[in-house]
This record gives C-alpha cells, sequence and structure tokens, in this order.
C-alpha cells in the first residue's frame, strides 16, 4: 500500500521531479522491506494468518508497480523505465524475505513432527516397562523436556494420606514455591489439561509465560476408596507460549502419564487380588495338613481337646491323640509355634509330618523327642522352634511319662492325694539346638496311672490372654479353676475355664492361638 501511494504521488509530479524524486523514495522503502521479517515470528503461531497478509502484501506490491503507472503515466520518465529491472529485483528481495522464512519454517515443522513422533514413540515404550510411580514421572519428565519449546517442568504424584512424588527442573526457590501454591489451589476431583497464555495472571511471582497446566484424579482400587492425584505444569521457553500442533503434543503426553499411573494402580490391585488367592489356597492347604487325624477310641482313657486359632482356620498350634500299635500305649500331643499365622502355620506342618513319620518307627518317648529335635534343627531357620508337651500312657504298666519341651506348665489332679498338683519337669525348646545339648536338659516326669487321674496342658495363649487394662489371665487362676472343676467332665471343665476366660479379656480374641487337653485315666 505504501508503495502504490508513492507511485501516485509521482503521477502528480512532473517529469523532472520524477526523475529526481524516484530513487529517493524507493531508496527510503528499502528498510520497510527489511523491517517486514517480523511476519517470520507470526508464522510461528498461525501459518495461516501469515499466508494471508503475503498474499495482501504481494497484491499490494503487484498493484503499485505494475498498475498504477500505467494508469499515471502515458510514457514514464526514462529513469523510472531504467530503474524498473531494479525495483522488480527488489519486490524479489521482498519476497525472499517473507516468503522464505515461511518455507524454513515449514521445513522445520516438519522436522519437529517427525521428532516428536520418535519421542513420543520413545515415551510410550519405555512406560510400558515402568514399574513404579517414580519410573513413570521420570519417564515422562525426560520425555518432555527434550521438547525445544518446553521450558521448565513441574510433575507432583500425591497419594493418600501422605505419600508424595515430585519432579522438577528447578532449584527449590520463589518459583518453584509459586508453582506448587498454584497447583494446590486447583483441588477438587476434576480431571483436565488447562492452556494458559501468561502464569502472571494467575500468580503474581511467576513469570509471564505460557504453560500447560495439569490436574487428573486417578482413583485407588486398593483399600478404602480414595483419588491419587497427578498435577503439575509446563512452562514455555518463550512468552509466546506454545504453538496448536505443542499444546495436542504435549497434552497428550501428560493425558498418557496419568494412563499409565493409573494402569501401575491396577496392576497393583491384580496382583494384590493374585496374592491373596494364592494366600487363601495355601492357608486351606495348610489348614488340611494341620487337621489332625479322627483320635482313636480309647478303653480306659476320656480325653477333650479345646483349640481357636488366632487366625481363623489357621494357627501355629497342632495337637494329636497316637495310638500305638500294640494298642497298650498312647501318646498325647501338644506344640506350639513361636509367633502364629501363616508362618507358624509352615512350621508346624513340618513339625508334623517329622512327628507322624517318627511315630511310625515306635520309638520310646525320650528317642522320639530327640530324633524329632534333630529333624526340626535341619527344616528350621536359625530362631525358628517350637515348643512341646508329650504325655506318654503306658496302659499296660499303667504309668504316665511327661516331656515338658519349654511348654508351660501341666496340671495333674492325683486322686490317691486329693490335690491337684503342678507340674514342671525341666525342658528347653525343640528345633533351637542340637540332641546332645537337650538330652541334658529335658528330664520327664514319671508316674502311676490311677483311675480318675486328670492331666490338663495347654498351650500359652490361655494364660497370656489380656484383658482391657493389660493384665493376663495367669496360670494361677487356671489351676484354680481347674482344682474347682475336676470332678466335671471334661468338656463341662473345658466350657467352664472359657467362660470364666471370655468374662476376663471382654469376650474378645485371645490375641494368640489357644489350646486346652483335658485327659483323665478312668482305669
Amino acid at each position: 500500500m505504501g508503495l502504490a501511494g508513492l507511485v501516485t504521488a509521482l503521477g502528480l509530479l512532473d517529469s523532472p521531479a520524477t526523475a529526481y524524486l524516484a530513487p529517493v523514495l524507493w531508496a527510503g522503502a528499502i528498510p520497510l522491506l527489511y523491517f517486514s521479517r517480523w511476519i517470520e515470528p507470526l508464522s510461528r503461531k498461525s501459518l495461516a494468518e501469515t499466508f494471508f497478509l503475503v498474499l495482501v502484501g504481494g497484491g499490494a506490491v503487484f498493484l503499485g508497480w505494475e498498475v498504477l503507472p500505467s494508469i499515471f503515466f502515458q510514457s514514464p520518465p526514462l529513469l523510472y523505465r531504467a530503474l524498473h529491472p531494479f525495483l522488480v529485483a527488489l519486490l524479489f528481495v521482498q519476497v525472499g524475505w517473507v516468503i522464505l522464512p515461511w518455507l524454513f519454517r515449514l521445513e522445520q515443522l516438519g522436522r519437529t513432527e517427525e521428532g516428536s513422533l520418535r519421542l513420543v514413540s520413545e515415551f510410550l515404550v519405555q512406560q510400558q516397562q515402568a514399574s513404579s510411580p517414580d519410573q513413570v514421572l521420570s519417564i515422562a519428565y525426560k520425555t518432555l523436556q527434550q521438547f525445544p519449546a518446553v521450558g521448565t517442568v513441574l510433575l507432583r504424584f500425591r497419594i493418600p494420606p501422605d505419600t508424595m512424588h515430585l519432579m522438577a527442573s528447578l532449584p527449590a526457590g520463589v518459583m518453584k514455591e509459586a508453582l506448587i501454591a498454584l497447583l494446590d489451589q486447583r483441588k477438587g476431583e476434576r480431571s483436565l489439561v488447562e492452556v494458559v497464555d501468561s502464569l502472571r495472571q494467575l500468580h503474581p511471582r511467576l513469570p509471564e509465560r505460557g504453560a500447560l497446566l495439569v490436574h487428573r484424579s486417578l482413583p485407588l482400587l486398593r483399600g478404602p476408596l480414595a483419588y491419587a492425584i497427578l498435577d503439575g505444569a509446563v512452562l514455555s521457553k518463550e512468552r509466546d507460549g506454545f504453538s496448536g500442533e505443542e499444546i495436542q503434543i504435549l497434552s497428550m503426553l501428560l493425558e498418557q502419564t496419568a494412563l499409565f499411573l493409573e494402569s501401575l494402580e491396577r496392576r497393583a490391585y491384580n496382583e494384590q487380588v493374585r496374592t491373596a488367592q494364592k494366600e487363601q489356597d495355601f492357608l486351606r492347604e495348610t489348614r488340611e495338613a494341620l487337621l489332625p487325624p479322627p483320635p482313636p477310641i480309647l478303653k480306659s482313657v476320656d480325653f477333650h481337646v479345646y483349640f481357636e486359632p488366632y487366625d481363623p482356620g489357621i494357627g501355629g498350634d497342632y495337637y494329636q491323640i497316637y495310638e500305638h500299635t500294640d494298642r497298650a500305649k498312647v501318646d498325647f500331643w501338644l506344640s506350639d509355634c513361636a509367633g502364629h499365622g501363616i508362618a507358624a502355620a509352615y512350621q508346624m506342618a513340618q513339625a508334623r509330618a517329622c512327628l507322624n513319620t517318627l511315630w511310625m518307627e515306635n520309638l520310646p518317648p525320650d528317642k522320639l523327642i530327640f530324633r524329632l529335635n534333630d529333624a526340626l534343627k535341619r527344616l528350621f531357620h536359625k530362631n525358628n522352634f517350637i515348643t512341646a508337651t508329650l504325655l506318654h500312657f503306658d496302659l499296660e504298666r499303667k504309668e504316665y511319662i511327661l516331656f515338658r519341651a519349654g511348654s508351660p506348665d501341666i496340671f495333674l489332679w492325683d486322686p490317691l492325694t486329693g490335690k491337684a498338683e503342678i507340674l514342671r519337669p525341666s525342658g528347653i525348646v525343640l528345633g533351637n539346638a542340637s540332641s546332645q545339648i537337650i538330652s541334658r536338659i529335658i528330664v520327664p516326669e514319671r508316674g502311676r496311672l490311677v483311675p480318675g487321674s486328670l492331666f490338663l496342658f495347654f498351650s500359652d495363649g490361655i494364660t497370656e490372654a489380656k484383658n482391657e487394662q493389660g493384665e493376663m489371665f495367669g496360670t494361677e487362676r487356671l489351676f484354680n479353676l481347674f482344682s474347682i472343676y475336676y470332678k466335671l467332665p471334661l468338656e463341662d471343665i473345658a466350657d467352664r475355664i472359657l467362660e470364666t476366660l471370655r468374662a476376663f479379656t471382654g469376650g474378645g480374641s485371645l490375641g494368640d492361638d489357644g489350646t486346652l487337653v483335658l485327659v483323665r485315666y478312668t482305669g
């Protein structure tokens, strides 16, 4: 338009003036042509607007140089005709200054799209191999940093109640604190990626740069209903922000990051379900393995067993009544593993297998104890052990032998004395020391079997049960109950003891596996 005005002004002058003024005016237009390069940065943001402006500018130049001179000049001045090739050259320079940078921009855009596709492909491959939130955030952070237009990146992933993963490309300072404060303001369960032209409008301490702000709420499948939060900010290097294509790619990367974090949660939940199923299968198999065989029918002996596991369906206590093949001997066994639950049940399953194998050899009670100790010492890890009580009846000789391997006291009602006694034969736990050592410590208790003799042995879950004040039930209370109710049928004795125990604990759990074994010799 400016060139058209110059040519019109020349047409109003006479030929001599035109001859001298034309070069001066065209020379003054050269800076205008040079500074028209401002259009090149514009092409970075909108190619359509750039094309329109170049088209309008080219039309105006053609109108000013070719159309208007023919209207105002019947015969253009000689100097004008001489300068016409030079003016045409200037036109091509103008085209070069405006069009070529635009073409370079198109080439650069093509290269950028190719590089972006490569980055996105690498991002997806790496994220599929990520196994933790830190890895997912680290991959997203490194990928975003490789984009030329990206300046600062801050990503944060929060898992309630107090777990947070943070990735940031800026050191601690005012800007980082301001960004975190801005993200903290964006609370709620909305999921969005927002384009911001200037962060300064949102927070006075932030720079005047464009940014993408992300906020995604991810449901947690494990535990109570809750949401994890992915939020962050991606700042541009330049004040004019990101182009449309860059916004699409960066938004897609942020969305994919949220999806991969959600996928991690689903995988963790599925793994938790599979692990729980395996544990249930193991519990079922272990429970079946720990079930004692059906008890024998004994003519001269009555017995009753009460067992309460700490974990429903499985426990670390094991009892068994074994009648020897000659039917003249009977063993009453009660053992307890250190701890409770799956680990204790697994150890007890090993002990049960060893015990039943040794019983098949018809060993004397002392050799049975020592051989079992050697087997458990080979099987158990360091510091694992069991406590055990073995009450052996020889029905032909009418004698009993009692072994106490680290277990609680044993109660005996002796009809000959008419009194209840506490038996404490010397002993030590099994599976933690060699038999050469324990053979010097374990000393059995021996005695006569008299009709009416009543034995009670138990695991420490009974006597160590606590009330609301933290006081234990204790051996003394149990012994007093035994001394009072010894005449009752065995099931009634157990019921009275358990009723008193429940009243003491307030009806709560014992806190450990609890077992009572009552044995009465009837003669």
